[in-house]
């Protein structure tokens, strides 16, 4: 239980049965490794949380400012945060997406992964410029790693999940190879990862659908069909 050793390779003999065989490996292992990832990064991508992608850090802030530089790799969006102050009070933040910058001083209410300069360093804003020092506490989700090779894992997500990314794998395959059956396969794999993350709100359903949605037209006017050379006519 937990363990993520199912790599791409595994997959790809999955999906084997279902498209007679098809290619799926024509250039560059293509396209196989864009299937892999479109899945993996919408099954990671926000508003889906994970706990075996779960990571947390804390860091000191100060009445300096209300923006704090952290280095964090492989940080995709804030889950929860809250802040202890100096007698071991615990306050809730809430996480947003951007805040405008505030001078006022008190105890910080909100937090937003302002920047993210694609090294790994982050700017936390605040809504307010702390007045005294906390500690700040935030969870996150981590962003999905790339497939890179056949022998690449599903990791962070388990072998048990295997129900669900092996049918959203053959969803996209499916799409770029014009198998007809691409919509079944596609409500497969849509109601499995809902069921899977029964916590979500109405409007984080609508949010996955939305993103998935624009993934899916992206494949179909980018080109990838007649790049792989499976494209049809």
């Amino acid at each position: 239980m937990g363990l993520a050793t199912l790599n791409l390779r595994n997959t790809v003999n999955f999906a084997a049965s279902f498209l007679k065989n098809q290619p799926q490996q024509v250039t560059n292992m293509e396209p196989a490794l864009t299937a892999a990832n479109c899945v993996l990064g919408a099954m990671l991508g926000p508003p889906m949380k994970w706990r075996q992608n779960r990571a947390e850090i804390n860091f000191a802030i100060a009445s300096s400012g209300t923006d704090f530089v952290q280095v964090v790799q492989n940080f995709g969006f804030i889950e929860y945060a809250w802040l202890v102050d100096g007698s071991n009070n615990q306050y809730s933040l809430d996480g947003k997406l951007y805040l405008t910058i505030n001078p006022t001083s008190g105890r910080p209410e909100k937090v937003a992964a302002q920047f993210d300069d694609n090294d790994g360093n982050i700017t936390f804003r605040f809504d307010k410029k702390p007045d005294a020092s906390y500690t700040c506490y935030i969870g996150f989700q981590q962003t999905a790693p790339s497939f890179t090779s056949m022998a690449s894992t599903w990791g962070p997500i388990p072998d048990y999940f295997q129900y669900i990314f092996n049918f959203g794998y053959l969803a996209i395959v499916a799409l770029i190879t014009n198998d007809s059956r691409f919509p079944i396969y596609e409500k497969w794999f849509i109601g499995r990862l809902l069921a899977a993350q029964s916590g979500l709100t109405e409007q984080e359903k609508n949010i996955f659908l939305s993103n998935w949605m624009a993934t899916i037209s992206t494949l179909k006017k980018s080109g990838v069909m007649d790049a792989s050379g499976l494209g049809g006519n």
